[in-house]
């Protein structure tokens, strides 16, 4: 039994996500020039990422053989979940200060070479980018640490 390349499945994939996203974005008006719409953004992605999936598929069906697709990493795909659970669950309630490094912490499980130290750095890290980006850059109104401030 051949395995499937992990191209073929990638380009298949992104393929698939680039439809959806396009789809969605028929359903949502394009704005103007001046004031974009909400449905531009779903059309840029699948705009962008339609032709990488193309390739990947072209290029994994002219024989150019890849790696086959590896067996899942249970323990990777827990952590990663949990994560984005867990951000999603603090980041209004407890702030950008408890969710960003808790999310960052329980998704380096997924990694066997990650230290604590770095995923602590990591953290701090996140934390600032993402204040910086989306409160101060965005004016998003996000908590920094709920309650206080």
């Amino acid at each position: 039994m051949k395995s499937i390349d992990s191209d073929f499945a990638a380009g298949l994939l992104f393929l698939v996500i680039a439809a959806a996203f396009g789809i969605t974005a028929t359903t949502y008006g394009f704005g103007s020039v001046q004031r974009l719409g909400a449905g531009v953004f779903p059309l840029a992605v699948s705009c962008l990422l339609g032709p990488v999936g193309l390739v990947l598929v072209i290029k994994a069906l002219r024989g150019r053989i890849g790696e086959a697709i590896a067996p899942i990493d249970l323990r990777a795909l827990v952590s990663i979940l949990a994560a984005l659970l867990f951000a999603a669950a603090t980041l209004r309630h407890a702030g950008i200060v408890v969710a960003v490094p808790g999310a960052v912490l329980i998704a380096s499980r997924a990694s066997r070479d990650l230290t604590v130290v770095q995923a602590l750095g990591i953290s701090a890290f996140l934390t600032i980018f993402v204040w910086a980006v989306f409160v101060l850059g965005f004016s998003v109104r996000l908590p920094l640490l709920a309650g206080v401030l």
